[in-house]
């Protein structure tokens, strides 16, 4: 008499965890437990990655200036709404960003990322 329920309770287990990850896939939500509660720059990427050694580049400058950042792959399918939902808090780390390394900082991390970028694409190429 004891299997039937034990087994009921289990499905009832799993279906309520189901429904749990359901509703945060949709929402675009994580487990309180597992969430990042520090400001971050959160760069939800569209569309193809960029040039080879663009991310090796970006990572590095990302930890020589000591940025807290997350890069998301949206991939092909993903949509500008998915971005603005990721990215959300962005523009109040950005504002920090500024106090920091001054109005012009974005430009300038950009402008190194590019530097770097081309150095990496140099390095690669056979002499000829």
């Amino acid at each position: 008499m004891k299997t039937p329920f034990v087994y009921i309770t289990i499905v009832l287990a799993v279906l309520a965890a189901c429904k749990e990850n359901s509703q945060h896939a949709a929402t675009g939500k994580t487990s309180s437990v597992a969430a990042d509660t520090t400001l971050k720059w959160t760069d939800y990427r569209i569309g193809e990655p960029p040039p080879v050694g663009y991310y090796s580049a970006f990572d590095s400058v990302i930890k020589k200036w000591h940025i807290r950042h997350e890069r998301i792959e949206g991939g092909c399918e993903a949509t500008p709404e998915e971005r603005s939902v990721y990215e959300k808090d962005n523009p109040k780390y950005f504002r920090v960003l500024e106090k920091q390394f001054g109005k012009d900082w974005l430009r300038r991390f950009h402008a190194e990322v590019e530097v770097l970028t081309r150095k990496q694409e140099n390095s690669k190429q056979p002499a000829s």
